[in-house]
């Protein structure tokens, strides 16, 4: 079985707990992204960069909430050892 490790820059968005239930996963091929809304369904979003490959997604009336993450070229982010690091600050 293989794992998949999230840099840390990412895993700082992800809510401290996840109802599988509320989880809405979506890999595009043709794009490869893939997108994880954290509501269920996707929702109207604001998306910020973490790294040269991952977003995190906002709601727009509310930046404290998360609504999801996104994944650019996600095949190459995968085989990434070490994903480049921005320092953001959590709002």
């Amino acid at each position: 079985m293989a794992t998949i490790a999230i840099p840390a820059a990412v895993q700082a968005y992800f809510p401290n707990s996840i109802d599988p239930s509320e989880l809405w996963v979506n890999y595009n091929s043709q794009a490869d992204s893939l997108t994880i809304y954290f509501t269920g369904q996707p929702v109207r979003t604001i998306w910020s960069d973490v790294d040269d490959y991952a977003y995190v997604g906002f709601a727009p009336d509310d930046d404290n909430t998360i609504t999801g993450i996104m994944i650019e070229h996600f095949s190459r982010w995968l085989l990434t050892p070490i994903p480049p690091q921005q320092n953001l600050e959590l709002a």
